[in-house]
């Protein structure tokens, strides 16, 4: 019989590891964020694949998104440097801005778009938790 570990196994591995376990973390496919179905994501679908995740973390609608709401998808450190008025929050235009750097760095050819190999990098993997 071969051994599974449990979910309580695999956080505790994760954490002794440091690394984050984010309820969000199934990989993203192009295809989940591709309206138009070429095979990559280009910069106006990611943003809106983001306004519409950024609507579903606001439950207060207050239209920021604070640490708590954010949900580990950034860092203390990120958040402070993407808060430009240092109120603690992002609002959506800021959000999206994270977005469009994030999409910058995962689209190493420059090319404007991102196909799935470029999702499944580390930049690309770091985009996709501000899309889902």
């Amino acid at each position: 019989m071969a051994f599974r570990p449990s979910a309580a196994v695999l956080l505790a591995a994760t954490l002794a590891l440091g690394v984050a376990a984010p309820a969000f973390a199934a990989p993203a496919t192009v295809a989940a964020f591709d309206p138009d179905k070429d095979g990559t994501i280009d910069l106006k679908e990611a943003q809106a694949a983001a306004a519409k995740q950024f609507d579903m973390l606001d439950p207060d609608k207050d239209g920021t998104l604070d640490a708590k709401e954010l949900n580990g998808r950034l860092t203390a450190a990120e958040l402070k440097a993407a808060d430009p008025d240092s109120d603690g929050t992002l609002d959506k235009k800021e959000y999206l801005a994270v977005v469009a750097a994030r999409f910058k760095a995962a689209d190493p050819d420059a090319e404007g778009t991102i196909d799935a190999k470029e999702l499944a990098s580390p930049a690309g993997a770091s985009l996709a938790t501000l899309l889902q």
